[in-house]
C-alpha cells in the first residue's frame, strides 16, 4: 500500500510540473470528417463525443490502450483482460453502432478511430438495463480493398497469451470479415486461504483452510464471420456468425490443509477439481431501413445455442486411499435462446426524436446433473417489453423521457411465475455556463432471475456447504438516481458524480442451517441501497519540456456507502478508492502508467474485495509495425483478491493468491496490411446477445 501511495505522489508531482500549460486551442470542429482542432469533449442530448488526438491514436497499440490514454471520466479500462467498466457496471461495445465483442474491438487499428461516443446509463433502448454505459467506436471503413491485422501479446516467463488475426475485404457496398482470437493461461502457483466460522447445532466450528499451490489452465477461442451491405441513407444489412469455445481443464482447482482452530494438530486435506467447457454458436441478423429522411426502422434477430459440460469433484481425506468425503458433480447442459427486437424512430418538425420499440427474449434450457446427486432440469423463460421515448431540446435544456412495460415468465416442472413491471425513465441536461454541463437521470429497470439461479437443483460444495437453486425467485425493480457536473475547458476536464441506487426485493444470497449443513441459495431480500460520490480530474495533451502534447494525467477517487437489508440480516459497508493514470508520448514512443487502490463493494452478505491495479506499458509504433513491452502488477510479489462473508451461520474471510500474476512481463507485436479507399460506415443501432448457460453455479 505504501508503494502505491508513493507512486501516486510521483504521478501528481509530474502533473503539477505541467499544470502551467494553459495554451488555448482552436475551437473548430467538422463533424462530417471529425477533424478536431478544438475541444475534445462534446455533449449531445443522449451521449458524449470524445475525440482522440493524433498523438494518442498514433502511439496506441490497441483500442484499449487508446481508451486508457484518453483518460475518459468514469470509464475503467483493464488492458490485460480487455474489459471496460463504467459506474461499476458492464459496458456494451459497439463499432460504428454495431455490437462488437472484445476481440472485434481489439482488431481495430487505433489510427482509424475517428471518435468515441459514450452513452452512460443507456437504459431500455439498448436492451440491457443493467449496463453502465455503451462505448461506440466510430471508425473509417474502406469502399474497396481491405486490411489484414495481426496482434500478439505473450509473456516470456509465464504461459500467457492473447493473440488474434483479423481480415476485412470491401467491394462496392459490401464488406466481408473474419477474425480469430485465442487466449490462454497456465499457472502452477494458485491457492486460496479461508478462515470460516460455522454455527451448527448450537455449536461454533472454526474451520481454517490453508491453501496449497495448485494449477490453473484454460484456453478461450473466438471465431467470427461477418457480412455487411449498405445502401447509403436507405438500407443496411449486417449478418454476424460468432463461435465461442471455452475449455478450462483446471478452472478453479484448489488444494487445502483443513483443521479446526481449536485442534490445529488434527488435519485433513482437500482437493477440488473443476473442468467446465462450452461451445456457443450464434447468428445475428440486423436490418435498418430509412423510408424517409425523418424515419428509421430497425430490426435485430439473434439465435444462440449454448452446449456446456462441467465436472467438479471434491475429495477430503487424511490418507488419499481412504477419503472422508468424495463428491462428484457432472452437468451436461443445452440452452436455446432467441432474441428479437424492432425499433421505429421519427424525427418531428421540432427536431425532437420519437422512438418506440418492442423486444422479446425466449430461452429453453435442458440440464442433466449426474454424480453424487442426480437431477434433470428443464426450464422455459421469456421476457417481453415495449417502450416509447421522446428526446429533444427545450431552449437550453436537453431531455429524454421514456416509459416501458416489461412482462417476464418462468416455468420449470410444476412451478411457473409471471410478473409485469412499469419502467419510466427521465433524463434532463443543460449547460449552466459556457464550459459546464449538468446532467440528471432517473431510471427504473426490471431484473429477471438468471436461469442458473432458478433451477431446482442442489450441489454439495464440501462436507459442510450446499449450493441450492430457487425456482421461486421473482423479478424485481431497480431505482437509479444520478446527477453529475462536468467542466471542460481547453486541456482541462473535471467532473463530480453522485449516484443513489435502490434495489427493492432484490435477489441476494441467503444462508441457513439444515440437517447439519449450511445451505446457500439466492432469495428475494428486502432491499439493497448504495450512495456514491466520486470526483475526477484530467489534464490532457499538456506541453512539457518543449514537447507538444507530451503528458496526459487522470486522477479519480470515490466513496460509496452500502445498506444491505435481507429477510433476516442487515449490513452496512463503506468503500473508498483512488486511481491515477499517466501517459507520456514523444514522436513514435509512448509510456503509460496506471495505479489504482482496491475498490470493494457489498452485495447481500458478502463484501467483494477488488484488486490493486498497477500497470506500465511502453510501445513503439512505426508505420504498420508496433512493438511493445509491459509489466502488470510490478509492485506485487503475490497478486490477490478476496471476499468477506458476514452471515451469522457461516461467516468467513478468504483470499485468492496467484503468484504468476505479480510482476507479469509481456511483449507485444502488431503488424497490419491495408489497401483501398475509406468511407464512414453506417451505424447499427441495436444489439442482442445471450451468454448465460442456465447451469447452477457453485460458489467456491
Amino acid at each position: 500500500m505504501n508503494k502505491n501511495i508513493a507512486w501516486m505522489f510521483v504521478f501528481a508531482f509530474v502533473s503539477l510540473s505541467a499544470r502551467a500549460q494553459t495554451e488555448r486551442v482552436d475551437t473548430t470542429l467538422n463533424i462530417a470528417e471529425v477533424k478536431v482542432t478544438g475541444h475534445t469533449t462534446i455533449h449531445k442530448v443522449d451521449r458524449t463525443l470524445l475525440m482522440p488526438t493524433a498523438e494518442e491514436r498514433k502511439n496506441s497499440y490497441t483500442p484499449y490502450e487508446l481508451l486508457m490514454k484518453m483518460a475518459i471520466p468514469n470509464l475503467r479500462v483493464d488492458i490485460m483482460k480487455k474489459e471496460l467498466k463504467a459506474f461499476g457496471q458492464d459496458v456494451q461495445l459497439r463499432i460504428n453502432g454495431i455490437i462488437a465483442t472484445s476481440t472485434e474491438v481489439a482488431a481495430i487499428l487505433p489510427r482509424d478511430i475517428l471518435r468515441i461516443e459514450m452513452i452512460d446509463h443507456p437504459g431500455k433502448r439498448y436492451g440491457d438495463e443493467e449496463l453502465g454505459a455503451v462505448i461506440d467506436i466510430i471508425v473509417k471503413r474502406r469502399e474497396s480493398g481491405g486490411e489484414i491485422n495481426a496482434q500478439l501479446r505473450n509473456s516470456p516467463n509465464v504461459f500467457f497469451g492473447d493473440n488474434f488475426l483479423s481480415a476485412k475485404f470491401n467491394h462496392g457496398r459490401s464488406q466481408w470479415g473474419i477474425d480469430y482470437c485465442i487466449n490462454y493461461r497456465a499457472v502452477k502457483h494458485m491457492h486460496a486461504d479461508m478462515d470460516e466460522m460455522f454455527l451448527l447445532g448450537g455449536k461454533t466450528i472454526h474451520r481454517v483452510q490453508e491453501g496449497i499451490d495448485d494449477r490453473m489452465r484454460y484456453t478461450y477461442q473466438d471465431l467470427g464471420l461477418f457480412y455487411n451491405y449498405m445502401l447509403p441513407e436507405r438500407f443496411t444489412l449486417n449478418i454476424a456468425m460468432r463461435n465461442n469455445i471455452r475449455n478450462a481443464p483446471h478452472d478453479n482447482d484448489r488444494k487445502s490443509r483443513i483443521y479446526n482452530a481449536a485442534t490445529p494438530h488434527l488435519q485433513t486435506f482437500s482437493i477440488v477439481k473443476d473442468h467446465p467447457s462450452h461451445y456457443t454458436p450464434s447468428l445475428d441478423v440486423y436490418l435498418q431501413y430509412l423510408p424517409t429522411k425523418q424515419q428509421t426502422i430497425t430490426v435485430d434477430l439473434v439465435g444462440t445455442i449454448i452446449r456446456s459440460r462441467s465436472r467438479r469433484s471434491y475429495k477430503e481425506y487424511v490418507l488419499p486411499q481412504s477419503p472422508l468425503a468424495d463428491i462428484t458433480t457432472r452437468v451436461k447442459g443445452l440452452k436455446h435462446s432467441f432474441t428479437g427486437e424492432a425499433i421505429y424512430d421519427l424525427t418531428l418538425p421540432s427536431k425532437a426524436v420519437f422512438s418506440t420499440g418492442i423486444r422479446h427474449y425466449q430461452a429453453f434450457a435442458h440440464n442433466e446433473y449426474t454424480g453424487s446427486n442426480t437431477a434433470l432440469s428443464e426450464m422455459n423463460q421469456s421476457r417481453s417489453s415495449a417502450f416509447a421515448e421522446l428526446r429533444g431540446n427545450l431552449g437550453k435544456v436537453s431531455y429524454t423521457a421514456s416509459a416501458g412495460l416489461t412482462r417476464s415468465f418462468f416455468k420449470e416442472g410444476g412451478e411457473r411465475h409471471t410478473y409485469t413491471l412499469f419502467t419510466p425513465t427521465l433524463r434532463i441536461s443543460f449547460a449552466p455556463h459556457k464550459n459546464g454541463y449538468l446532467n440528471y437521470r432517473f431510471t427504473t429497470n426490471p431484473v429477471i432471475p438468471e436461469l442458473s439461479s432458478l433451477t431446482n437443483v442442489e450441489q454439495a460444495i464440501d462436507t459442510i456447504m450446499i449450493q441450492r437453486g430457487n425456482p421461486n425467485l421473482r423479478t424485481y425493480s431497480v431505482y437509479d438516481n444520478s446527477i453529475n457536473y462536468t467542466f471542460n475547458k481547453g486541456k482541462v476536464s473535471a467532473a463530480l458524480y453522485m449516484r443513489h441506487i435502490y434495489r427493492k426485493n432484490c435477489i441476494m444470497e441467503q444462508l441457513f442451517e439444515e440437517r447439519g449443513h449450511i445451505v446457500m441459495m439466492d432469495d428475494n431480500q428486502r432491499s439493497l441501497q448504495s450512495l456514491s460520490f466520486w470526483p475526477e480530474f484530467t489534464l490532457r495533451g499538456l506541453d512539457l519540456f518543449g514537447i507538444k502534447n507530451f503528458l496526459t494525467l487522470g486522477l479519480e477517487g470515490g466513496f460509496s456507502r452500502y445498506w444491505s437489508h435481507g429477510n433476516d440480516y442487515y449490513h452496512t459497508y463503506n468503500s473508498t478508492y483512488l486511481s491515477c493514470s499517466v501517459t507520456m508520448m514523444y514522436k513514435e514512443f509512448s509510456l503509460m502508467l496506471k495505479q489504482s487502490t482496491r475498490n470493494s463493494w457489498l452485495y447481500g452478505e458478502t463484501i467483494r474485495k477488488g484488486e490493486n491495479i498497477s500497470v506500465a506499458v511502453f510501445t513503439w509504433n512505426h508505420k504498420r509495425l508496433s512493438l511493445g513491452a509491459g509489466v502488470f502488477f510490478p509492485f506485487v510479489n503475490n497478486y490477490r483478491t478476496g471476499s468477506e462473508r458476514l452471515a451469522k451461520v457461516a461467516s468467513s474471510t478468504s483470499w485468492n493468491y496467484l503468484k504468476e500474476a505479480g510482476n507479469l512481463f509481456v511483449l507485444t507485436f502488431g503488424y497490419n496490411i491495408e489497401f483501398g479507399k475509406k468511407y464512414n460506415a453506417k451505424k447499427k443501432r441495436i444489439e442482442n446477445s445471450d451468454r448465460e448457460s442456465g447451469v447452477l453455479k457453485v460458489s467456491n
